[in-house]
């Protein structure tokens, strides 16, 4: 479990979070699948995206989104 989660929360708060947090384990790891499989799918190219004019918008768009997902899954995991 990264700090993050319970950065800046006073004690008892913190001790919540954390139990909630072992608690959630089977959605957790449901949510890591659904994000991964999104990550995957984000992953997946065209030709026909590199013809548009508005190319380098929408790869830096799809960058974004995978970083995005990157850090939820990361936050997910122990």
């Amino acid at each position: 479990m990264k700090t993050v989660w319970v950065k800046g929360l006073e004690p008892d708060q913190q001790e919540r979070i954390k139990s909630a947090f072992k608690a959630s384990t089977e959605i957790r790891l449901r949510l890591t699948e659904i994000c991964n499989s999104k990550l995957s799918a984000a992953m997946s190219t065209n030709k026909n995206q590199y013809d548009g004019a508005s190319w380098p918008y929408e790869q830096a768009d799809a960058i974004g989104y995978r970083r995005a997902l990157e850090e939820i899954i990361s936050l997910l995991e122990k």
